[in-house]
């Protein structure tokens, strides 16, 4: 699509996606024809929630790619609604903003020989800033009204996208090599007695505090969802099965030492699996399951590795036994 005089199309298009990939790759091949050049790279920070990294949009970029350290400095010194420019001796790099509501959130980079017409960067000041707006819309789109956890659909994709190959043991950053991913899904234990005893609104305080330490209780760079319900499901990554043990059994004290008003102590019950590339969705979840409803079945309160009951060839667990 060459470039037209006013970008109504272009912002046709960016407005038309509905998934985040080809929203990337409209924006790519958009300022690749405004700009009529391969030398730019463009930077995002896609979490509008946390100050994380930007990351490199287009990898195939001319560019040299910055480091994390690199395009995080680079956003700080990026200001709303202003272009800056530095010139080399055989080129011109400009730097042009990407915010959302106020909040720079990445950059474009461009190298060219001699400075760009200023109506041509205005243009994609403009046209980054409706990329801005459709991405805030679609993170909206994933996370749960109630807690702004991510939502069961992003849960689905994310799992589908890990065992697919597309992110299946890949690091998130090149200090993660030899990580490996853990699905754990988590459950408030006796969580319908608070609803009976205490009411449905304090039930859904309940859930937002329960939310917020497993936020709390990860990484920036882990998924943490709100399956459903009282139910709450984690993607991380960790060396060793041991590790994402330690690191679950922390997350589970944590939430029974916390003083929840009106009802005090609670506790919740965990199963969780190491991810492996042949699973499909619906085993992986199964088995996730499977270790949570042991670790209810045998008292609440515990972490509960789907290998465990493998290892120890436990029976399936009695469906006419209430759990929750």
């Amino acid at each position: 699509m060459k470039a037209n005089k006013c970008g109504h199309e272009w912002i046709i298009k960016l407005t038309q996606q509905e998934e985040e990939n080809d929203l990337d790759s409209a924006l790519i091949q958009i300022i690749s024809d405004l700009l009529e050049v391969d030398n730019f790279a463009i930077y995002v920070n896609k979490n509008f929630s946390a100050p994380i990294p930007p990351t490199l949009i287009n990898p195939n970029s001319n560019l040299e790619q910055l480091s994390p350290d690199e395009a995080s400095l680079l956003l700080q010194k990026v200001t709303q609604n202003k272009i800056r420019v530095s010139y080399a001796f055989s080129s011109t790099t400009s730097y042009v903003p990407i915010y959302h509501f106020g909040k720079v959130v990445g950059t474009l980079l461009i190298e060219t020989e001699q400075e760009l017409p200023e109506r041509t960067t205005m243009l994609a000041v403009h046209i980054l800033n409706i990329y801005a707006n459709q991405l805030g819309l679609l993170y909206k789109s994933r996370l749960d009204p109630l807690t702004e956890l991510l939502n069961r659909q992003t849960f689905d994709k994310k799992v589908i996208e890990i065992v697919s190959g597309n992110g299946f043991l890949l690091p998130r950053n090149d200090n993660n090599k030899e990580r490996r991913w853990y699905l754990a899904i988590a459950d408030i234990d006796n969580f319908k007695n608070i609803n009976d005893n205490y009411g449905h609104v304090i039930g859904d305080e309940v859930i937002l505090l329960v939310a917020r330490l497993l936020k709390n209780n990860f990484r920036i760079e882990d998924y943490v969802f709100r399956y459903g319900g009282e139910e709450f499901a984690m993607l991380f990554q960790t060396k060793t099965e041991a590790d994402a043990h330690v690191a679950l059994n922390r997350l589970r004290l944590n939430v029974a030492q916390y003083p929840f008003p009106q009802i005090g102590q609670l506790t919740i019950s965990i199963g969780f699996l190491e991810l492996v590339s042949i699973d499909t969705v619906s085993s992986i979840v199964n088995q996730a399951d499977l270790a949570l409803y042991y670790s209810k079945n045998t008292g609440r309160n515990r972490v509960t590795s789907y290998s465990e009951l493998e290892v120890n060839n436990e029976p399936k667990i009695d469906n006419s036994i209430e759990l929750f």
